[in-house]
């Protein structure tokens, strides 16, 4: 185990005081035989404080800092925590959410604790005699006892579409109340990845909780919920029409052919997919024998492409996305034409236009997915 030393207070920078506490703690860390990788000392200024954190949470797997614990205006420490962590701050000891109190506010100055994804982070008094107490009464045995019993950690990896970053981080919040637990999130034009994150004492009780984790995302979110690990949107839609049985006829416009190249690679696409090599409206409409396109009626247009689609090439689905560039941003139109009828999807956007492709993929691979759970 590595562990990092920090000491908080502008009195060590600029004055003749020794820093006793960081000496003592060194020396106490050699018993316990654990990896000491630095010693770093900061001023008090919340910012750095919580650059120092975030610094020494990538190197080590605790952090012990002393000093910078005060009330009010000089409660340096727990502020850059709550940076640190986006944890909130409390009224009552130890001042932070989620927090374990280290110590006896009715029998001396306390500490707090807090077990993080990264690491530990530890906060003790600047106080020699109550900084050595706790440490000796409660951070020593936590590390022997964390060394005695090799703890098991891991993550699995759910994918979803349609939902919000913030609205996940928002129903998914009371899933990280165990510190032992730990949710993510990475998105992009539409899709996130949602990694859980777990620590126990054993591998079965790590996949276990994994799964329990898995189960209760998943049962909250619902069909969002495309897959797993190593799931890909394209990969998910191309097995369910295999499943079903179907043929889909696919054309794009003005998408640089990213549904193409996508899907283009996928083992088994020749027998249920048919790529249109059209990249504009007037290649399909010629190759469709369509009438021309003007701005009003774009929509017409798109549900006409997608029904001679469908037709020209017998096949059982039709989808055509179109991308169209208009001074208030970009449309991006998703037409499918089946037995059923015909199905749209609209959404504008006004981001960078480099994004914009990566949208249309995800928009026209959604809207087939959902028709196809809906008529499986």
């Amino acid at each position: 185990m590595k562990v990092e030393i920090i000491s908080i207070g502008t009195e060590l920078l600029v004055s003749d005081i020794l820093d006793t506490n960081a000496a003592y703690i060194s020396r106490s860390l050699r018993e316990v035989n654990v990896n000491l990788t630095s010693k770093v000392t900061i001023g008090d200024d919340p910012q750095m404080i919580a650059d120092a954190f975030q610094v020494a949470l990538r190197r080590a797997n605790m952090v012990i800092a002393t000093g910078g614990l005060g009330s009010g205006k000089d409660d340096f420490t727990r502020e850059a925590i709550t940076a640190v962590t986006h944890r909130q701050p409390i009224p009552e000891p130890p001042g932070i959410h989620g927090a374990i109190l280290l110590g006896d506010s009715e029998v001396g100055s306390t500490g707090l604790m807090l077990e993080e994804a990264e690491g530990v982070l530890v906060c003790l008094p600047g106080n020699r005699r109550e900084m050595s107490y706790l440490l000796e009464t409660e951070v020593l045995p936590y590390l022997r006892q964390q060394l005695e019993t090799e703890m098991h950690t891991g993550w699995t990896l759910l994918r979803c579409v349609g939902v919000m970053e913030s609205s996940l981080k928002q129903d998914l919040a009371d899933l990280t109340a165990n510190p032992n637990h730990r949710i993510t999130f990475d998105s992009f034009a539409g899709q996130t990845n949602i990694r859980l994150w777990a620590k126990t004492n054993s591998e079965q009780a790590l996949q276990e909780q994994l799964q329990g984790l898995k189960t209760a995302v998943s049962q909250r979110l619902g069909d969002h919920v495309f897959g797993a690990e190593a799931d890909r949107l394209e990969m998910v839609v191309l097995h369910n029409l295999m499943k079903n049985g179907l043929r889909l006829s696919l054309a794009e416009c003005y998408t640089h052919g990213i549904i193409h190249s996508t899907v283009s690679q996928l083992a088994g696409v020749n027998e249920h997919i048919t790529l249109h090599p059209a990249r504009t409206w007037k290649e399909l409409g010629a190759a469709l024998q369509l009438d021309n396109l003007t701005g009003d009626n774009l929509s017409q247009w798109c549900r006409s492409a997608a029904n001679a689609l469908r037709s020209q090439d017998n096949s059982d689905l039709s989808l055509i996305v179109y991308s169209n560039v208009t001074q208030g941003g970009v449309q991006v139109l998703v037409t499918l034409a089946s037995p059923n009828g015909v199905s749209v999807t609209q959404r504008s956007f006004g981001g960078h236009p480099e994004n914009i492709d990566q949208w249309a993929l995800t928009l026209g691979l959604t809207h087939l997915r959902r028709w196809l759970m809906v008529h499986n």
